[in-house]
Parts: structure tokens; C-alpha cells; sequence
């Protein structure tokens, strides 16, 4: 350690209270940036985690065209040799067949247009959390093929409770009008209006024998290991199907408006993650310039003793990056703290969990922290601490020493 080092090192301990600040910048800085991005990101995961676990899953097969024209015509035999095929892929935990088909749901006092589902009770526990949510009476069991669950505010539009009948209307894969009475078990409330006011399941056997299917089904859906996965999933799954007959879609291409808004939300979230470096580097700025302001004299007596003004540069921007260092230790000590107690218990955030349902996010928010991102902003501040320096260094540096011996 040469010698200017030394006396940079030297002048953090010669006024406590001004490094003091300087460091509890950069720390409290780096606490709240690393802090806000694992809040924002633990939301963004719970969003797509309830939005997959909810209904869509991470990946769907269909016959080719079903997602943009749905339609009995386009349906899957046979789906079981498919199905094996999948669960035996690396990467998959599940897979399940479903029948998906517009009805009409009615009652004695009102009808409605819903989305029907037709399940494999005891399969569909294992790749949706739908049976999670029933807020009265009970999930379908095996057996149920006169039984059917339906959202809450289906329910309220239709004026039914658990034990009362609601028909639903469609149109058979032969053409023929499909019709039939079912009893309400089991009323679901997902959380988002979406499916709440337009969802009812009824077993898969009860559906294909409405809608005339045979063994036949809509759609294959996939439950991967990890989202991080689903994309190299997909690949391999195209490998397994004729893609001239089959489409293999994720998440992200059956909702592609969900998956806008969370590529928004993350150049919003680097916007807002931006200014608050701003505001950090500020703060820096500050706490250096008044730092070099009041020692305006000491360095006028350096440069007149023969202090090379590099030297002097040297030595402000050595002390400013010993203050950048503690600064971001103490700052990381304490985010990493935020982010793992808070990431335990959550941020309660009932208050306005009716505006949080409708992105499938839950009250309770978990904030989540990635190795990459914690480094990354650590080494930022770290950078940004020392970026600052420069100009107060320079201006140190750039002093007449008689003007500056003069200084008060």
C-alpha cells in the first residue's frame, strides 16, 4: 500500500460522521435497490405461477389451428401414448388430457356463456391448484359424471348454491345439440373475475359423452419442472409430435398479452430502479463534494508542500472507494437481510388485494432474490461510488494552493 493510499484510508477515520454518511448512502442505496427488484420480481414469479397453476399450465398440445379457431372437429385421439410419451421426457412432472368447449350454462333464473372443462379429477389435483379454491361445497371426484364446479360469480349470476342444477347447452362433435343436468358440488373462486364468471368443470368422461367425443380430447397439458425450462421443453416435445398436425404452445404463446405486460413491467421496473441509482449517485456526489469542500485548505497546504495533483486525485478517489466498499458490504448485509426475513413471512398487501387478483397475484407478495442481480447492482453502486468521485478529485486536485490556504 503506497503512501497516498495509505493516508486516503488514513482520512476516512479522521472525521467518523462524514464517512458516516457517505457510506450510509451507498449502503441504504444498494439495500433498497437490491430490496425493490426482488419485491417486484417475487411478484412477477407469483404472477406467472398462479396464471400457469391456475388453469392454462406451462405447456399445451392441440391439433394445429385449435388455439386460434377453437372447435370440437380439431381434437386428439387416443391422447393416452402421447401423454406416456410426455411424462417420460426429462423436465416434465405432468401431463394431462382435457375437453374444452364454449356452452351455455343455465338456471331457473338466468343462463351465461362459459368456458367448459372437462377434467380428469384425481390427474388435474397434480397440475392445477383449482381444487385449492373452492370456497363452498367440494372438488370433483372419479366418479362425479353428474357433478360440475363453477366459478363464484358464475354462481351469483346464476342464482345457485351447492345441490342445485344448472344445464349446459353446446353443440356435439357430430353436429347435434348437446344437453344435460348437472348438480352443482363445488363452487371455485380462482381470485381473477376472468375465470371466476366463466369457468365450470365437469369430468372428462361426463364431457366427451355431452359433446359425442368418444376418447377424444382438446388439449394435452404440461406441468414442467421449472419455468426457466419450459422453452427447451417445447423444443423437445416438437421433436415428439408431428408439427403438421399438432401445435405446441407455452404459456407465453397462449396469453401473449400477459406476457407483454411482464415484459412492460420489467422496463418499468428498470426505469424506476434507474432513477433511484440517480438519486444514489446524488446523494454520493454530495456527501464526497462536501467532503473535499471542507478539507479545501488541507489539500492548498499538500499541493504548496510539492503534492502532485494526480496524487491528490488519487488520494480522494482511494478514499472514496474504501467508503464505496463498506458502504456496499453494509448495504448488501442488510438487502440480503430485507429480501430473506420479508421473503419468510411476505408483504401483506390485503389492502388492495382485489386490484392484485386481477394479475393473478396473491395478497401476500414474496419477495425473490437471483444471485446475478444481487452481484450486479452491488457492483454498480460499487461503480457508481466511484464515478462520483471523479469530479470532487479533480476539483481537489485543480486548487491554487494560495487561494486554498486562504479558504475558511
Amino acid at each position: 500500500m503506497n503512501t497516498f493510499t495509505k493516508i486516503g484510508w488514513r482520512n476516512i477515520t479522521r472525521n467518523i460522521y462524514r464517512s458516516s454518511i457517505t457510506i450510509a448512502a451507498v449502503a441504504v442505496g444498494l439495500a433498497s435497490l437490491i430490496f425493490l427488484k426482488s419485491f417486484i420480481d417475487g411478484a412477477d414469479r407469483q404472477m406467472v405461477e398462479n396464471y400457469t397453476d391456475l388453469l392454462i399450465g406451462h405447456i399445451q398440445i392441440h391439433k394445429a389451428g385449435f388455439q386460434k379457431n377453437m372447435g370440437l372437429e380439431k381434437s386428439i385421439s387416443g391422447p393416452e401414448a402421447l401423454i406416456s410419451s410426455f411424462k417420460s421426457t426429462p423436465g416434465i412432472r405432468y401431463a394431462v388430457a382435457r375437453i374444452k368447449d364454449f356452452a351455455l350454462a343455465s338456471s331457473p333464473e338466468s343462463s351465461s356463456g362459459i368456458m367448459l372443462f372437462g377434467i380428469d379429477p384425481t390427474a388435474e389435483t397434480k397440475i392445477s391448484i383449482l381444487h385449492k379454491r373452492i370456497r363452498q361445497g367440494r372438488f370433483l371426484e372419479k366418479d362425479d359424471d353428474d357433478k360440475i364446479v363453477i366459478g363464484r360469480s358464475l354462481a351469483d349470476h346464476l342464482k345457485v348454491a351447492t345441490g342445485d342444477k344448472v344445464v349446459l347447452m353446446s353443440q356435439g362433435a357430430d353436429g347435434s345439440m348437446a344437453a344435460a343436468a348437472y348438480e352443482v358440488c363445488g363452487i371455485v373462486e380462482a381470485g381473477a373475475e376472468e375465470i371466476d364468471k366463466g369457468l365450470a368443470l365437469i369430468t372428462l368422461k361426463a364431457a366427451q359423452e355431452l359433446l359425442v367425443m368418444g376418447n377424444k380430447v382438446s388439449e394435452i397439458v404440461v406441468k414442467a419442472d421449472s419455468l426457466e425450462k419450459i422453452d427447451d421443453i417445447k423444443e423437445i416435445l416438437k421433436s415428439k409430435v408431428n408439427t403438421n398436425k399438432f401445435e405446441v404452445l407455452t404459456w407465453k404463446e397462449i396469453s401473449p398479452m400477459t406476457y407483454q405486460w411482464l415484459q412492460f413491467d420489467q422496463v418499468f421496473t428498470g426505469l424506476i430502479l434507474f432513477i433511484v441509482l440517480l438519486v444514489v449517485a446524488a446523494g454520493i456526489l454530495n456527501t464526497v463534494l462536501m467532503g473535499v469542500l471542507e478539507r479545501t485548505r488541507e489539500f492548498g497546504i499538500m499541493l504548496a508542500l510539492g503534492t502532485k495533483p494526480s496524487q491528490i486525485t488519487k488520494m480522494v478517489t482511494m478514499e472514496s472507494l474504501f467508503l464505496g466498499l463498506f458502504g456496499v458490504l453494509i448495504g448488501s448485509v442488510a438487502g440480503l437481510g430485507l429480501v430473506i426475513f420479508f421473503g419468510k413471512i411476505g408483504i401483506n398487501l390485503s389492502a388492495i388485494s382485489s386490484a392484485l387478483n386481477s394479475f393473478y397475484i396473491g395478497s401476500v407478495i414474496y419477495p425473490r432474490l437471483d444471485a446475478m442481480s444481487f452481484c450486479l447492482y452491488a457492483a454498480i453502486v460499487l461503480l457508481v461510488s466511484m464515478l462520483v468521485s471523479i469530479f470532487p478529485a479533480k476539483k481537489a486536485s485543480r486548487l491554487s494552493p494560495i487561494e486554498a490556504i486562504r479558504h475558511i
